[in-house]
């Protein structure tokens, strides 16, 4: 008896037509090319810029967010982030150890929540910060410009 094996149709561009979506599999839902393009980012930023600093992605995407527009509440940092408030949390308390980042609470901001009190952080970064963010600044806006530059080209679908 003769095996029947199962046979994939392949479109060239599977997103020509997507209709009802019945023809697309698994590696053609966008989502999951977007969750495999951020995996493949993140593991480049941290195999090609990030490994040398002894940060991690977390810890970088804190640093340079705080100083670009510090300044800059906790609260703030974390809505307009990708990092949710839990890991900034501890991200900033590794940061803040290491003399990355500096916090200052401004008592007259305290706000009464949950039965305790809130006490907004304003975030600034350190000097020893600010060199750290300068040195692999560059290296890291070499490397985005180079992944940048390979969106532009084709790339082909998984089957």
């Amino acid at each position: 008896m003769i095996a029947k094996t199962k046979t994939r149709k392949t479109r060239a561009d599977p997103w020509s037509d997507v209709g009802h979506g019945s023809h697309l599999h698994i590696g053609h839902f966008l989502t999951f090319q977007l969750i495999r393009l951020a995996k493949a980012a993140k593991s480049h930023v941290k195999r090609r810029y990030l490994a040398d600093s002894d940060l991690s992605v977390p810890e970088w995407l804190l640093l340079t967010m705080t100083g670009r527009i510090e300044p800059v509440r906790f609260s703030e940092l974390v809505a307009n982030s990708s990092i949710d408030k839990g890991q900034a949390s501890r991200t900033l308390h590794r940061m803040i150890k290491r003399g990355y980042i500096a916090t200052e609470s401004p008592t007259p901001g305290a706000r009464k929540a949950g039965g305790r009190t809130v006490v907004p952080l304003i975030l600034t970064v350190t000097p020893k910060g600010g060199l750290l963010h300068k040195a692999v600044l560059p290296v890291a806006q070499r490397n985005q410009a180079r992944l940048l530059q390979k969106l532009t080209r084709r790339a082909e679908l998984p089957n």
